[in-house]
């Protein structure tokens, strides 16, 4: 809260105008003639709206243009007065959040008092820029059951370009090949992302806080923050001059769910949900008030097969399945006032969100809480009809942390069996995980302050226009993780059945971890990100509009850790876009677009690896005796200059797109894209330590040290993401629908990393073009130095999930005569691929080594080619599974009382209504073919249910 204070302080202060960082609204803008078509100058043009605040207000210049920026979402009217003319009045324009409307005027003689009306579709194409958005409006998602928790991040799911997945309750959404935590979320223009880049699932709202959201998925502009995720821009709804307010209850009760998972316990959802909002003047005409609540009382079944709840009867007395459970209460409020031309608002939003989150195949549930709090203040001014000027400040502290699980004793986690490798056992086939749920308990200090001011000056040369728009942003963040070790520090323990397969024979412990310490500080850094920005929208004719900009950021990350600069780097983002009407009604276009968007700040979280060093410890005969320790030395200081890249530079997405769009009577667009992005040096960790003889490993550079990976940019491989997007959308007062289709295709380019054991083990199995695991790259894990782990890049750890080939979405909403409330969504998406399927030796090969080296300080070490484990096929993507195909068919049906002002809606939601069972994802390991679990799927997707939906709106 004193972060949130600060910027509050700071904005009062300020003497310039504030406002948002990218506008959250949309706008109005055009070119006023006469009947004879000579531009008229002078001309007042006002845009007034019933379900926004204040007046907007501008005169056209002396080539007739106007323009009207930074609209909330809604119908407005539009009106154009000059004396001796008619007052003109255009009606029913829709604007959307990060859309301008081309709304041009024909002035007709007339007297004082007389109005000319005018009724005509609102374009909507985008007509300015070559970039890739869809928009969501808050009425869609408060008329469709897109979810049953109703979060609002389900608009994402029904864009092209999207893809979704989930694995125990948690959702993931990928934007064109990106990770989820690439997503740049904002709240009425101010990043609300936290540092930790954790999405956009860390952000919860009321539904009745949307008036519309924009995702760009292509082609951002040069005044977004840094993300290559896609920018996701919420505009919340604010008062107006009339009293407005919803109450919305969802109730779904635990014997509503059918199951789908025979035998088995299915993701039934036990919820009582509540929705309040309010708006109004607080000073009419000049200052208006909004806010809104959210409560959740959830309980939330897990998918478990039969065999999986077997397992954990026969291996635990008395076991008692457990629960997702979630109550929680979510706030926000906000402010809008107008003083002329000046406009301020700013709101405040908190969303500490508990959960308590079971497994499938765990005694015990885990707690943790996401979400924080957030805060904005900005203001837009509008100085003259050619100058604009925003500037924002915005703080949050969104972050997750676990919570004590209150269960003692180490984890403990059962195999089937043991398999030695490199002079270690390794657990084949997990059966459960008993015990303690967590092997440390987590906190961050996260928090992030933005500052940005911007101008936009309209200016015209001829038949020409220009709108160009310069900027200065500032963003400061903080970052870290502090680990609890549970236990002591002797936090794991792996056990083995006495016999395979057998649950009643007992298991028996054949590995235990034992760090040196309770607690440690992994990571802590700030990063600072300073940038300058200008771009141009050069309308070159009444059809042809190119634009153009570059974003200069330069970037210092801080290891306060270890006392060292982790990077210090200058970034350039160019744009360029281009935008074609082929037809004069503006109902045909075409765009393309070409830019280089780098990813947000902070990529490095562990500058020197750090640790406090741990033994491992192996009973390799079983007979009781944990006779073979392996020492991981602490991580100090010492290396900090070894593991810094000092070239080490923000990752980018080198795209392209193009597209068509056409505008149907009736209010109906439809879209067609095609998309190709590189995801250029990601960030990742290269092992510098080791010492090989040829393709044999030798032991270690520094002996008091294992493996120590180096920070850097990752030019050996590159992932590509190309697709053919397909949209339609419909926005009335009767019908809303929004539907999808995405076609994808990915591959790496490249070879391998240096140093990872595939290089020298199969150096030919490098192609990939299935499940390929993360586009974004890690220099906080080590999950890209090892391709033979057995596990790498397979699911759930990784991005493989994201990996799917065809995703269609549909959402529709009707309003039917009498009363009658009909809607639906719709989705199927591929299977999730499993990652490389890998198979096992009998023993390892020589010709890479012993099994283990003896180093000259007497320090017995392992030798990690000494594997036994072997890439399946040829290549890593030859003979991939995969997830059967997801099917999901959502219904609503309910009817709307009218009395006066007062609207009450009754409706009953089914989802599932197939009662479809795909899994979602792979059981551990279950690529590995000598692997019990091996092909197994788990994760069910949520079976058929019910809710009610009571709602009064006014």
């Amino acid at each position: 809260m004193r972060g949130a204070m600060s910027v509050l302080v700071l904005t009062l202060v300020i003497s310039t105008p504030l406002g948002a960082q990218t506008p959250a609204g949309g706008g109005v803008s055009g070119i006023v003639r006469d009947q004879q078509g000579a531009i008229v100058p002078g001309v007042a043009v006002a845009a007034t709206s019933t379900g926004a605040p204040g007046v907007h207000r501008t005169i056209t210049d002396r080539t007739g243009l106007y323009h009207l920026p930074d609209l909330a979402p809604g119908t407005y009217d539009v009106t154009a007065e000059l004396t001796g003319f008619a007052t003109f009045k255009r009606t029913s324009v829709l604007v959307r959040a990060g859309l301008t409307v081309q709304v041009d005027v024909i002035m007709k003689v007339g007297g004082i008092g007389e109005t000319v009306e005018v009724r005509i579709e609102t374009p909507l194409l985008e007509t300015r820029n070559g970039s890739a958005s869809v928009n969501v409006s808050g009425d869609l998602l408060r008329s469709v059951p897109l979810t049953e928790r109703r979060e609002w991040y389900g608009a994402l799911a029904v864009v092209p370009g999207v893809v979704t997945s989930e694995f125990s309750g948690s959702k993931l959404l990928y934007v064109r090949g990106s990770e989820p935590g690439a997503v740049l979320v904002q709240v009425d223009g101010a990043d609300v992302t936290g540092a930790a880049k954790p999405g956009a699932t860390y952000l919860q709202l009321n539904m009745d806080t949307i008036d519309d959201i924009q995702i760009q998925t292509g082609g951002v502009n040069a005044s977004s923050p840094l993300g290559n995720g896609g920018v996701v821009n919420i505009a919340t709804a604010s008062g107006t001059n009339h009293v407005k307010g919803a109450a919305t209850l969802f109730v779904q009760p635990r014997r509503w769910n059918d199951s789908n998972q025979p035998g088995g316990t299915s993701t039934s959802v036990d919820q009582t949900q509540v929705d309040l909002s309010a708006g109004g003047p607080l000073i009419k005409k000049r200052l208006w008030g909004f806010g809104s609540y959210r409560h959740v009382d959830t309980t939330t079944g897990v998918s478990r097969t039969a065999a999986q709840l077997a397992t954990l009867n026969a291996l635990v007395t008395g076991f008692e399945p457990a629960d997702n459970r979630n109550e929680a209460s979510f706030w926000f409020g906000k402010l809008t006032a107008q003083a002329g031309a000046h406009r301020l608002g700013g709101f405040y939003q908190t969303d500490a969100n508990p959960v308590l989150s079971a497994t499938a195949t765990g005694q015990y549930p885990s707690g943790q809480a996401t979400g924080g709090s957030a805060a904005s203040f900005q203001l837009s001014s509008l100085w003259s009809n050619r100058l604009t000027t925003r500037a924002g400040a915005s703080y949050n502290d969104k972050h997750r942390e676990s919570r004590e699980s209150g269960i003692d004793g180490p984890n403990v986690r059962i195999f089937d069996s043991a398999i030695a490798s490199g002079g270690r056992l390794t657990g084949n086939g997990m059966l459960a995980s008993l015990g303690n749920p967590i092997l440390s308990r987590l906190t961050q200090p996260n928090e992030k302050i933005t500052l940005s001011f911007d101008a936009t000056l309209f200016a015209s040369q001829g038949s020409t226009t220009h709108e160009i728009q310069t900027g200065l942003f500032a963003q400061r963040r903080v970052q870290g993780n502090h680990l609890v070790y549970t236990n002591g520090g002797f936090n794991l323990e792996e056990r083995v059945l006495r016999q395979a397969g057998v649950y009643t024979s007992g298991a028996v412990p054949f590995h235990r971890t034992v760090v040196n310490g309770p607690e440690l500080t992994t990571f802590n850094q700030t990063a600072r990100d300073l940038a300058v920005y200008v771009q141009d929208t050069w309308r070159a004719s009444s059809r042809l509009t190119i634009s153009g900009g570059v974003r200069v950021d330069q970037i210092v990350v801080k290891d306060t850790v270890f006392g060292a600069t982790a990077q210090n780097s200058l970034e350039v983002g160019p744009r360029f876009g281009v935008n074609y009407t082929v037809t004069a009604d503006s109902r045909n276009v075409a765009r393309a677009h070409w830019a280089r968007v780098h990813d947000q700040p902070g990529l490095v979280t562990t500058t020197g690896t750090p640790n406090l060093g741990q033994r491992d410890l192996y009973d390799l005969d079983f007979d009781g005796s944990f006779e073979t320790v392996f020492v991981t030395p602490a991580t100090t200081g010492a290396i900090v200059n070894r593991t810094i890249d000092r070239g080490l530079h923000q990752p980018y997405v080198q795209e392209w797109g193009g597209g068509f769009g056409h505008q149907f009577p009736g209010t109906v667009a439809v879209n067609v894209d095609v998309a190709q992005r590189r995801f250029v040096d990601r960030p990742t960790l290269v092992e510098t330590n080791g010492v090989y003889n040829g393709r044999a490993f030798a032991g270690y550079k520094d002996e008091a040290f294992n493996e120590i990976f180096q920070a850097t940019n990752n030019r050996w491989n590159t992932p590509v993401y190309r697709s053919l997007e397909l949209s339609a959308t419909k926005q009335t007062a009767a019908v809303q629908l929004l539907a999808s289709y995405v076609r994808q295709w990915r591959h790496i380019d490249g070879t391998w990393q240096p140093n990872d054991p595939a290089s020298f083990i199969q150096p030919d199995a490098f192609a990939n073009d299935k499940g390929i695991g993360s586009s974004t790259g890690t220099a906080s894990a080590t999950t890209d130095a090892n391709s033979l782990t057995g596990f790498h890049m397979t699911q759930p750890l990784t991005a493989s999930a994201q990996w799917q080939d065809h995703v269609a979405r549909a959402a529709a909403a009707v309003t039917a005569p009498w009363g009658l409330l009909l809607s639906a969504s719709y989705t199927f998406q591929s299977g999730a691929w499993s990652g490389p399927i890998v198979a096992r030796l009998p023993a390892a090969d020589p010709a890479f080594g012993p099994a283990t080296v003896r180093l000259a300080n007497g320090r017995v070490v392992s030798n990690p080619l000494a594997t036994v484990i072997r890439f399946a096929y040829p290549t890593r993507g030859d003979g991939q599974q995969r997830t059967p195909n997801l099917h999901a068919l959502n219904l609503r049906a309910g009817h709307r009382f009218t009395i006066r002002r007062v609207k009450l809606d009754a409706s009953v939601d089914v989802f599932n209504v197939t009662n479809h069972g795909a899994d979602l994802g792979f059981e551990f390991m279950s690529n590995q073919t000598y692997n019990p679990l091996f092909g197994r799927t788990t994760d069910r997707q949520l079976p058929r249910s019910a809710q009610v939906v009571l709602r009064m709106a006014f």
